[in-house]
């Protein structure tokens, strides 16, 4: 009797082990050649789509430079320049016709001391065209800057020792250019007399498309 109850016991204690370890058993990859192969998981869900779409393209982001604002000084030198003799100023793109605006001050009638320096504000002038001056454009061609002297008598002269030119440059929404919203250049070579007509009347005064002053000549 005994013996068959250890037996009854033995086999249910064995049924439990055997049962445990099928509970428990993971399972194993699948093996191919010495690989384990893994299922991967599944992709994520792609998002929504966004329903707040940008309308801005690239063109429209594009940053276009223009000449907006242009200052001049005049150095005078030991022969002034008398009241009420005029002087008129012009800048614009070397080389072109009138197919750009330029800049303009034609009511300088004051006196310019000796040994002075004289300066003023220029303001844009349309042509036909209306198109703004470019910074694109002067770096291809270069600025000319034009004075031109209308003497109240003919015996008048003006001993001109300098010119220089401040150029601003913005973009269309108004913000200065990083490297060259304030350029300044100094005409150092320009340097000579202008009479009354028809004598010596006008000085040019150019530059290339760095900004670097070139000729200054007088006519």
């Amino acid at each position: 009797m005994k013996k068959l109850l250890f037996i009854s016991f033995l086999s249910v204690f064995v049924i439990s082990i055997s049962y445990a370890q099928i509970i428990q058993k993971p399972t194993a990859p699948v093996k191919q050649k010495g690989i384990i192969k893994t299922v991967p998981p599944a992709p994520p869900a792609p998002a929504p789509a966004s329903t707040n779409k940008s309308t801005t393209t690239g063109t429209q982001n594009t940053l276009v430079y223009s000449l907006t604002a242009v200052k001049a000084s005049i150095r005078t030198g030991n022969d002034n320049k008398e009241y009420p003799s005029n002087v008129w100023v012009s800048l614009g793109v070397r080389g072109s016709g009138m197919e750009y605006a330029f800049f303009t001050q034609e009511n300088l009638k004051n006196e310019m001391k000796s040994n002075s320096n004289t300066e003023f504000g220029l303001e844009k002038k349309w042509t036909l065209s209306k198109n703004d001056i470019s910074l694109d454009v002067l770096q291809t061609t270069g600025i000319r800057c034009r004075v031109w002297y209308h003497a109240n008598f003919q015996l008048d002269a003006w001993k001109i020792e300098g010119v220089t030119v401040t150029l601003e440059f913005r973009d269309q929404n108004g913000n200065l250019h990083p490297t060259l919203g304030q350029k300044t250049i100094t005409f150092s070579n320009a340097n000579g007399f202008l009479n009354g007509y028809p004598g010596t009347t006008t000085m040019i005064c150019t530059t290339d498309g760095y900004f670097n002053p070139l000729s200054a000549s007088i006519e």
